[in-house]
């Protein structure tokens, strides 16, 4: 990865502009929501995540299942280098399955009774389109957040639904 200020205070990555972010000062935002305006939240940056993210996903192989395993491992190497945490992603027949350790969002939010990684989610879901060409159902199965784990979990699953917490 290699990344270049533009002289105008721009951060560029593979001709994609980036920013970076403390992850509490981004997650506190959900933070000091009430839960039912925290949960569109999620909601919201998860789909914002799957349309952007999925540009920036498209900049680093190519589309379809051919070029998944190529796919996968450009963004296993890439996750941690932007802050995203550490990223393992198994290919699936019907999806993919992803587990993530040191998840920012999860640092920047604290203890939640709730998953918190609707980002990761949306990213997930962008990610699953570009390899399977279709819409994918992305759960959260287990968040670093809720205590339950030391890993984040998700699973993708091949559906016109959409992205999904539940």
């Amino acid at each position: 990865m290699i990344a270049t200020a533009d002289g105008g205070g721009g951060l560029d990555i593979g001709g994609i502009r980036y920013m970076m972010i403390r992850p509490d000062a981004l997650m506190g935002l959900f933070r000091r929501l009430e839960p039912a305006e925290r949960a569109a939240a999620f909601e919201a940056i998860a789909a914002s995540i799957l349309e952007h993210g999925g540009k920036s996903a498209a900049s680093y192989a190519g589309h379809g299942r051919d070029a998944a395993d190529a796919l996968i491992a450009r963004i296993e190497a890439t996750a941690p280098q932007i802050g995203w945490g550490n990223w393992q992603i198994s290919l699936r027949d019907d999806g993919l399955d992803l587990t993530v350790v040191n998840s920012p969002f999860v640092a920047g939010y604290g203890p939640s009774d709730d998953p918190v990684c609707a980002p990761i989610r949306g990213m997930l879901a962008a990610v699953t389109h570009q390899i399977f060409g279709d819409d994918a159902v992305v759960t959260e199965i287990e968040c670093a957040a809720t205590g339950s784990a030391d890993a984040c979990r998700f699973t993708a699953r091949l559906s016109a639904a959409g992205i999904s917490q539940t």
